[in-house]
This record gives structure tokens, sequence and C-alpha cells, in this order.
């Protein structure tokens, strides 16, 4: 279950696979349509919400009961290709691809001697 303190977290690893990184969060019971991923400078947030209603009925009294819980992480993505992040969502867990920055090396040339 959820213990104090993980509110408002999910697990989340990542994993280095050289010319890119491989985000894994675990994000069960969400819908597609209620996690979003924003970019702001070199932040990536992941902001994932649960609007649940419940009714019972029980011996004639409907007892509602509404739930919601914001879920949200961000990632520092300095020397991340961010034009280039792939997104997707399947089974309860979103993956983001996050391909590196190839560093751009000047060409060498020789200086001719004046």
């Amino acid at each position: 279950g959820m213990h104090r303190g993980d509110l408002g977290q999910f697990r989340t690893d990542i994993v280095d696979e050289g010319d890119k990184f491989l985000l894994n969060a675990e994000l069960p019971g969400f819908q597609r349509e209620n996690i979003s991923i924003d970019l702001n400078n070199n932040t990536l947030t992941i902001t994932a919400k649960k609007d649940e209603k419940t009714e019972e009925k029980k011996d004639n009294y409907i007892r509602r009961e509404r739930r919601y819980g914001s879920f949200t992480r961000s990632f520092d993505v300095t020397g991340i290709n961010t034009e280039a992040i792939n997104a997707s969502y399947d089974n309860g867990v979103l993956t983001l691809e996050l391909p590196k920055e190839q560093p751009v090396t000047p060409p060498s040339r020789q200086i001719a001697i004046q």
C-alpha cells in the first residue's frame, strides 16, 4: 500500500542505454489522457492525475466517494536532445526515451604559420 511520505510520488527507474536514457515510470490505474509531460527549460515534469468517482448502493443508502490525487515528479534533462524525446504508455508503465545530445566537436584544422 501507500506509505506516508510516498504520496505524490511514483516509482521511476532510469536506465542508461549508452546513446539514450530510458525512463520508466510506474503509473498503474491511470488513463493515458490523465498523464501529462511538460518540458520547461531543462526540467521535464511528469504529472498524473486521478479523479475517481465511486458510488456504493447499500440498504437504500448511496455512498458517494470522490478521490482526487495528483502525482508529480521532475527530472533534470540537461544534456538530453529534448526535440527527440519519445513517450509511450503501456500497461500502467510510462516509458520515456531520452536521447543524449551528441557533443559537437569542432572540426580539427591546422593553423598555417604566417
